[in-house]
């Protein structure tokens, strides 16, 4: 399944196993049985006497922040509240007594962040961990699935709200870690989420962890089914709703067993259908059911728009990386494109100390665009590479020849701006930086072009003599395909298109005028995409070329009738050949960086066209 399709599967089996589980809230497993059988359809009436299909607060209050996150463009405790609030006010059916009368005080004046304390404080135990904020806090996992620490975060801060107690604040936790796992597609979805919870409340983990051992198979599952209990206390609905959403055999399966097991129906059924939603996939949700909820377009397309936001960070303005130093308030949601960090130093710092530039930013974080803050964050783990303070940040050299090059640039993660629209709204520096890639791009392509002619000029037919080396005809086939390859490469580059492919090297750089080449990328990001497409059949001809060249072998009487000896020749040809592919390298290299930058770019799109060029990402 795609990450799309497990972000709606997760808000489609949240909702729908809230409303299967609505008209039979509050009954026993045997009572459930006896009214009705098997429940496999939407009914009317029933607890709460509904409509077939209606949802619940659970559904309801997880509309509230999806909206809030897709509007506010990240997690805004404050707008969270107040969603609560007017929701409260519209007077709905089912509500649970923590989540009213933390709502009633916020709207008579208490604080987001005070309300759920104060009620928290005031009940006894027994009463004060229901489930009324894991039942909502999905939206979380698919707005925060790439950033572990962030959601931690936000799932305790929003489940505070209404929930205070350790218990519902860590069960948001490891249940939206499980989800966002399993929007990402990774293995052992529940196993990873419960890593570093030390913290967590040892009946909670003890209770999840079991859920963990019989998915291992180090715990009977049988045994277990028949123990476990489907009250609104958060350690049972969680347990419960985790172990039928990880277990079943499809996502229909998952939230049939949990609604049919009584108690807390509709938020176990709403916990067992995100968790199985994300599992399987939003195809995997029975239409019968989604057609008979009224928010199933809706919430589909929040699920899209959770994808796409960029996150700033709550009630805190920094953030503490990897290596100790404090940064910055926001952070992008898609991965890192890679610069020199060297490059950083140069255009900033010249021969002159300076110290790192999070101690001499004056601008109040709160205060910072986003794509400011970005820029910053990549400044700082630049110095912190290049000053050798860490290395973190580093990654892979591109290396050729498979040989250690310690004199190698190192590359550090950038931010993707993926909360821009346009060209012109990214900063000015990475509009320079996305300016310069495709002006090395190419130069690349230029210089491999002119590389590939010096090699076909010297090998053609009428020449043969002359080089002194034993001409192979597949080198002729392999030129073939570069000919018509290259052309269509400068056409899309650089808008130019040279037929033939047999100039000689001075000829091939005059012929290509790689000024216009930023122009070109910026104003016609989908170039990127054209060379990309192209880029396998270069990589295939200069390869074939290379692999014919270092095979050929000088005749065994041969007269030299140049300055220079035939074996000098042959050399320099290898050499003209390995320079080739180098370029192509360099050229691959430099618009991948343009394609995860710009934001008319998608990184995935790039990723499919060259997943055939044998160049590793």
């Amino acid at each position: 399944m795609t990450i799309e399709q497990n972000a709606e599967g997760c808000l489609l089996g949240l909702a729908c196993g809230d409303a299967l589980g609505r008209p039979l809230e509050f009954n026993s497993a045997a009572e459930i049985e006896s009214k009705h059988g098997d429940v496999t359809e939407m009914l009317g009436h029933g607890t709460h006497g509904q409509p077939p299909g209606t949802i619940t607060d659970d559904t309801e209050m997880a509309l509230c922040i999806a909206e809030s996150l897709a509007d506010r463009r990240g997690f805004d405790p404050d707008d969270v509240a107040s969603r609560f609030v007017e929701w409260l006010e519209s007077r709905p059916f089912d509500i649970g007594l923590m989540t009213r009368d933390s709502l009633s005080r916020i709207r008579e004046g208490a604080s987001w962040d005070e309300a759920g304390v104060d009620v928290w404080e005031s009940r006894p135990e027994g009463s004060n961990a229901g489930n009324g904020s894991v039942m909502r806090c999905a939206p979380y996992a698919i707005a925060f699935r790439h950033f572990d620490a962030e959601l931690t975060q936000v799932s305790q801060l929003s489940s505070a709200i209404t929930h205070a107690d350790p218990r519902c604040r860590w069960g948001c936790v490891i249940l939206n870690r499980t989800l966002a796992n399993l929007i990402r597609n990774e293995r052992d979805p529940l196993g990873t989420a419960l890593t570093n919870t030390s913290s967590a409340p040892e009946e909670l983990r003890t209770a999840l962890t079991q859920v963990q051992d019989v998915i291992t198979g180090d715990h009977d599952a049988a045994r277990f089914e028949a123990q476990l209990s489907t009250s609104g206390y958060v350690v049972d609905s969680l347990q419960a709703g985790l172990y039928y959403g990880l277990t079943a055999e499809s996502a229909e399966s998952a939230i049939f067993q949990a609604v049919n097991s009584g108690g807390d129906t509709d938020t176990v059924g709403a916990i067992a259908g995100a968790v199985a939603g994300a599992r399987f996939g939003a195809p995997s949700i029975p239409n019968r059911w989604t057609k008979e909820i009224e928010e199933s377009d809706r919430l589909k397309r929040l699920a899209q728009r959770l994808l796409t936001i960029r996150m700033p960070i709550p009630g805190k303005r920094y953030t503490t990386m990897d290596d100790g130093t404090i940064v910055f308030r926001e952070r992008t949601i898609e991965g890192p494109a890679y610069i020199s960090a060297g490059e950083f130093q140069e255009a900033t710092i010249g021969h002159r100390p300076h110290p790192a530039p999070h101690r001499t930013i004056r601008t109040a974080y709160h205060e910072l665009t986003p794509a400011t803050a970005a820029m910053l964050d990549w400044e700082r783990r630049a110095y912190a590479v290049h000053s050798d303070r860490c290395s973190t940040y580093a990654a892979p050299v591109v290396d050729l020849d498979e040989e250690s090059d310690p004199s190698g640039p190192s590359l550090v993660p950038l931010p993707q701006y993926s909360f821009v629209d346009a060209f012109d709204d990214l900063p000015e520096q990475d509009q320079q930086r996305i300016k310069r890639d495709g002006q090395a791009a190419a130069d690349a392509f230029v210089q491999a072009y002119a590389a590939f002619a010096g090699i076909r000029h010297s090998i053609t037919e009428g020449e043969t003599e002359t080089v002194g080396i034993e001409r192979m005809d597949p080198i002729a086939g392999a030129t073939r395909v570069l000919v018509g390859a290259f052309a269509d490469a400068g056409e899309a580059l650089l808008r130019r298109n040279e037929i033939g492919g047999y100039d000689s090297p001075a000829d091939i750089e005059a012929a290509y005028d790689v000024s216009v080449a930023e122009e070109m990328i910026a104003a016609h990001p989908s170039v990127v995409y054209d060379v990309a497409e192209i880029f396998p059949q270069l990589t295939s001809g200069t390869g074939a070329i290379l692999d014919y060249i270092t095979h050929l072998r000088l005749p065994q009487e041969q007269l030299p009738v140049r300055d220079t000896s035939p074996e000098d020749q042959l050399a320099e040809l290898c050499d003209t050949a390995h320079t080739m592919v180098g370029e192509l390298h360099v050229m691959y290299e430099s618009l991948r960086r343009v394609a995860v930058r710009h934001p008319e770019i998608q990184h995935e799109k790039w990723q499919a066209n060259t997943a055939l060029s044998g160049v590793d990402e």
